[in-house]
């Protein structure tokens, strides 16, 4: 497939240099009696290009635009869920379990990890996320730092749009597989409140969800939307799943047993969301604007069981050894976890989430001179908490709850843009940046991270070490760009458009990165498309300076200390890390458009995206003891106990190829009754480049390559009849492979399907019942070994752990 894949992008770029002497033969007339896209079809786009005539298919690059209608009828209330459902190349794994990665999801955009898709709201950048994604489960996601999508409540949008092409020389760091920006609604008058309750069929997460959006009323001349969010999800639990360990328990008579000893699906998730929209009219050009968000909430996951002792084929934990400093005159008494706890624990780690944002900006967008000066300012903060644990090595003086520490990300930026219509069919534009990142580790409480006089049990906080005075602080990161943009219509068939980008950072130097972009129109029914760019990406101050340090499952009821290591740090060193540098990519795109008769769309891309010095976290090493003693001897906290460490590296080059297929057609049966048809189709391959790094084991680099689904798609049919809207939907998912150890376990293709019906037949109001995976298919467990402690599915999955899930809806307008 890559072979076909790279040759069908050369056969589309000779075929692009071809077809301009061919068109110069062309008589356009001839194809005037072609009938065109429906109007939804030339939707105006924001990314992409610094046009503001330019719709989806206008577009020299693949662009998808995603109505609110779109996202509704999907039955996620957040936009992370709904762009996975509704866009191929997209998705968002659910990490029930993983530390911070239960908070803040991971993306993939063409498979590419989230911090090379780059957020933006009203065309303005987003603030990164302040969780790096420790454990995803994926060798190619795992480690990224990119921007938190949940925070914005569907309602407020009035449209989503996709870019799916590098852009980082239009946009910046960031943009190497493409750009999603948020368009908030812009109404004068009007609003609509939407409410939902739903569960899983079988696992409880019993979520009601509540969205509201009002068009403040100004005048003619401003305008204010404001839009808010409430969420409450409860936990999924595996009600079928046995823990050998707790069952044994159970059976011995022993008191205390969690509830739950294999931890939950669907976490717990509260959170509130709001969202302002307003500008004003300063005369006749002026136009003074500003937007943002906040968001507050929480969330909560619960660890797996912490046995006593061994009890159904399963390891007792070390908490609970007894310790040779017992009854010494560091600790005088004599320690017994079974008091506290005698049925075992399970840590709950919960996050306090937190993030805001405000941008203002004046601009004039009249006449052929335009401008626009902004300023925004963004946080993001993830403040945890972990309770029914332990400090084992502090003996009868642990506390049970602890404050690990926060993290928290800051940024600041300041752009001046400028655009010149130098004749109707060319437009020069021009900018200067300034941004500045800053990253906080904040310090925990003392008892999350020391060493306490039982130092041969396990020490700090168990299931997640607090970040100890040698993690905490503040670290900066300064960047300066200047960029360019040429876009022509050089004849009334053929656009071109050039980019270039100049980015300074203060700790990784310059970077020039460049972008040409064309479309060729050999009719009014059919246009070819290419690109070729490069990009950037400098590492993220979370990646730099991000660290941590975790229990983690072992498969056989027990948990080894895992550290995540600053790189190229004094720690790090012991093990060979390198300060990090940064990706570079080289982007290529060719496709093609048909609208061949009224009411039909369709859109075949071909991509390659190559990345240097791909930034990565290592793949966890088993450490020695001369590099534990090593750790100890500088110092690093609990260095003599850590058994695994981690730590991100620029070790790789890869290679993604794929292409996107998007179909649209719109049937009408009479003047009372319409389908809408929609297939969507991505196809990904993932390639290391060259020799694996360190580390990387085959099985290894096979997960990296095989580690998700090389085939996505959709197929939808909406069908109008009177008042009543049929929504059908099939999402499917490709095979894939999941390494457990040092083997992988089958992962088939698998099929979900969804249904809505919506009935419009009261006034202003829309009610709809619904169901996502239809038919309650859950993935596949990790093996013996893993059932055994209740996981009977494999907690990163690709499309989610928690089964079929119905809804009902009720829409109110005004």
């Amino acid at each position: 497939m890559s072979k076909l894949i790279s040759r069908l992008l050369l056969s589309s770029a000779v075929g692009l240099a071809i077809a301009l002497p061919a068109h110069a033969q062309t008589n356009v007339a001839d194809s005037e009696n072609v009938e065109t896209a429906t109007e939804a079809d030339k939707d105006i786009v924001v990314i992409g290009t610094r046009r503001k005539d330019r719709s989806v298919t206008d577009s020299a690059v693949a662009i998808d635009v995603i109505s609110p209608e779109q996202i509704s009828t999907t039955g996620y209330t957040d936009v992370n869920d709904a762009l996975r459902t509704l866009v191929p190349a997209f998705n968002a794994q659910r990490l029930q379990g993983n530390d911070g990665s239960s908070f803040v999801r991971p993306i993939t955009l063409r498979g590419s990890p989230a911090d090379h898709v780059l957020l933006l709201m009203n065309g303005k950048r987003r603030h990164r996320a302040s969780i790096v994604q420790i454990g995803t489960g994926h060798a190619s996601t795992s480690g990224s730092q990119g921007q938190d999508f949940n925070v914005i409540p569907p309602i407020a949008l009035s449209s989503v749009e996709v870019l799916r092409d590098g852009a980082s020389a239009q946009y910046g760091s960031d943009a190497i597989a493409g750009v999603i920006n948020l368009e908030l609604k812009r109404a004068r008058t009007g609003g609509s409140v939407i409410a939902q309750v739903g569960e899983y069929y079988e696992t409880g997460g019993r979520t009601y969800d509540i969205q509201g959006h009002v068009a403040v009323p100004l005048g003619d001349r401003a305008y204010l939307n404001l839009a808010a969010q409430y969420t409450d999800q409860a936990k999924a639990y595996a009600f079928k799943a046995v823990h050998a360990g707790a069952a044994a328990l159970r059976a011995a008579n022993v008191p205390g047993v969690p509830a739950h000893p294999e931890g939950n699906l669907d976490p717990l998730y509260r959170a509130f969301k709001g969202v302002f929209n307003a500008g004003v009219e300063l005369g006749d050009q002026l136009e003074l604007y500003a937007f943002g968000n906040y968001m507050m909430g929480e969330s909560s996951v619960t660890f797996g069981l912490r046995q006593p002792f061994a009890a159904g084929g399963l390891s007792g934990h070390s908490t609970y050894g007894n310790s040779a400093f017992d009854l010494t005159p560091a600790h005088p008494q004599q320690f017994n976890l079974a008091a506290i706890y005698p049925g075992g624990f399970t840590p709950e780690f919960g996050g306090d989430l937190e993030d805001a944002s405000v941008l203002v900006g004046l601009r004039d967008e009249q006449g052929r001179l335009k401008w626009d000066l902004s300023a925004r300012y963004g946080r993001n903060t993830a403040d945890y908490t972990i309770t029914n644990t332990i400090n084992a090595s502090m003996g009868v003086n642990s506390p049970t709850a602890f404050k690990p520490g926060s993290l928290t990300q800051r940024e600041i930026q300041f752009d001046a843009e400028v655009s010149y219509e130098l004749t109707d069919s060319i437009l020069a534009f021009a900018g200067a940046s300034y941004r500045k990142e800053t990253y906080v580790i904040g310090q925990g409480d003392r008892a999350s991270y020391i060493t306490g006089p039982l130092r041969d049990l396990p020490a700090g906080s168990n299931g997640f070490q607090g970040f100890s005075p040698e993690f905490a602080g503040s670290f900066d990161s300064n960047s300066y760009a200047v960029f360019g943009e040429v876009d022509a219509d050089i004849t009334p068939w053929w656009n071109l458009s050039v980019a270039a980008r100049f980015e300074d950072y203060d700790q990784f130097g310059d970077n020039f990165s460049y972008k040409a972009a064309t479309r060729f129109e050999l009719s009014e029914a059919f246009a070819l498309r290419g690109s070729v760019s490069t990009g950037f990406r400098a590492p993220a101050a979370g990646q730099v300076f991000g660290t941590s340090l975790t229990s983690q499952l072992d498969g056989m009821g027990g948990f080894i200390l895992d550290a995540v290591l600053v790189p190229g740090s004094p720690a790090a060193q012991v093990f060979g890390s390198q300060s990090l540098v940064p990706e570079t990519s080289f982007n290529m795109s060719a496709g093609m458009v048909f609208t061949g008769f009224e009411g039909f769309l369709t859109t075949l891309d071909f991509y390659q995206i190559d990345v240097d010095d791909r930034l990565l976290l290592t793949p966890s090493r088993n450490t020695t003891a001369t590099e534990r003693a090593g750790l100890a001897a500088i110092g690093f906290p609990n260095g003599i106990d850590i058994q695994q460490v981690r730590y991100f590296q620029n070790e790789m080059d890869t290679r993604v190829r794929g292409f996107d297929l998007v179909s649209t057609y719109r049937h009408r049966w009479s003047t009372v009754a319409s389908t809408d048809f929609s297939l969507a189709v991505n196809y990904n391959e993932q390639h290391l480049r060259g020799s694996p790094p360190p580390g990387f084991s085959p099985a290894i680099v096979t997960e990296f390559e095989r580690g998700t689904p090389r085939w996505r798609g959709n197929f939808s049919t909406t069908t109008k009849v009177g008042d009543v809207a049929l929504m059908a939907r099939a999402v499917h998912y490709g095979a894939w492979r999941r390494l457990d150890g040092a083997t992988f376990l089958p992962r088939k293709a698998v099929t979900l399907f969804d249904a809505e019906v919506t009935y419009s037949g009261i006034r202003n109001v829309d009610l709809s019942i619904g169901a996502r995976n239809l038919f309650n298919i859950f993935p596949p467990d990790r093996g013996a070994a893993r059932a055994r402690a209740g996981l009977i599915y494999d907690n990163h999955s690709v499309f989610g752990v928690a089964g079929g899930f119905y809804y009902l809806n009720a829409k109110f307008s005004f």
